[in-house]
Formats: C-alpha cells, structure tokens, sequence
C-alpha cells in the first residue's frame, strides 16, 4: 500500500496526474471526514470541504519529502487540519462576523426600505383585503399578529395552535399576500 501511494505522489507531483489526487483523497476520505466534523464554518458545504482537501493535498504531495522517514498521511493530515483552523479563524475575525447577522432581503419588510405613494398604499390595502377574503380563522389571526394587533401568545389561544404551527402559518399568509402582489405587478 505505501508503494501505491509513493507512486501517487510521484504521478501528481512529476505530471500533475488528477487520478492519483482522487485516488489520495479517497484513501484519506476517513481522516478527512472526521477532521471537518470536528469544525464549522458557516459557508461551508460538503463540496467545499473536499475542495480545501483537494487543494492541500495537491500542495502537501509537492512539498512532501519522504527521505527522512515522515509518513505522507501525517504530512497531509498536519497541513489539512492547519487549513481548516486557518479558515475557522478567518470565518470567525471580527471584521467578518457582521456576515453573520445579516438577513434576506426577502426577510425584510419592504415598507421600511421606500417611501410608498397614497396611491401605491390604497393599492395595497385593496391587495390584502383581496388575499383576506380566502383566508381561514387561523389565518386571519396569524396575519393579525404579524400586524401586531396580538401578541404571540394571544394569537396562538385564539388560532388554538401553537408557536411552530402559528409560525408556518404566518409564513403561509406573508407567501400569499406576496405572491398575489407578484401578480398584480405583472397584471
């Protein structure tokens, strides 16, 4: 097996071979996955996980000088461990951490980013008191709250639901009421 894997490194360093990378990868698939459970980075998928692998194994078999007796696995594991605390660092500065608290702009409520004409808010509430006229009780209730008219707590004994269910109720109707104003745009 360590002649296979001296040959791989040669293959990748001497040509640049990328079947001897995956045939590395795959061999240390296990050290890699253990390492990336033990860290998170919030950008991170799967992919990009190997990806990194990938890379730093592509850089430790370029500088891997087995002469003196070191095991390239430990050479690897060594600069890929490094690689992912380096970018948990990064992820993690002070500069980047606003990332973090960022929200969709599907998220926000449109009415705080522009000024809306009378015209435009008569149109609107025209709009609601459409999509209203379809909605059940606990609709209607649900949309109340997000109005602020109940506090969860009284939206949730007057729909007789609970916080989860009010939750995706309110969802359901901010999806509705959004999806009937789509139409209207394009009416």
């Amino acid at each position: 097996m360590e002649n296979s894997e001296t040959l791989w490194i040669e293959q990748l360093r001497d040509f640049g071979d990328s079947e001897a990378l995956s045939k590395l990868i795959m061999k240390y698939r296990p050290m890699i996955d253990n390492t990336i459970r033990q860290y998170f980075v919030s950008s991170y998928d799967r992919d990009d996980w190997y990806q990194e692998a990938r890379i730093v194994c592509h850089d430790s078999c370029i500088k891997f000088d087995g002469s003196q007796g070191s095991k390239f696995g430990s050479f690897f594991k060594m600069k890929f461990k490094h690689r992912v605390v380096d970018l948990v660092r990064y992820s993690n500065s002070a500069k980047r951490k606003i990332n973090g608290m960022t929200e969709s702009l599907d998220d926000i409520d449109e009415s705080h980013m522009i000024m809306q004409s009378p015209k435009d808010s008569i149109e609107y509430c025209d709009h609601i008191q459409q999509v209203t006229l379809g909605m059940t009780l606990k609709e209607l209730t649900a949309l109340q709250y997000t109005l602020g008219k109940f506090s969860i707590e009284e939206a949730c004994d007057l729909a007789k639901v609970d916080r989860r269910s009010l939750l995706i109720i309110t969802y359901r109707c901010k999806k509705m009421i959004k999806k009937k104003s789509d139409n209207l745009v394009y009416e």
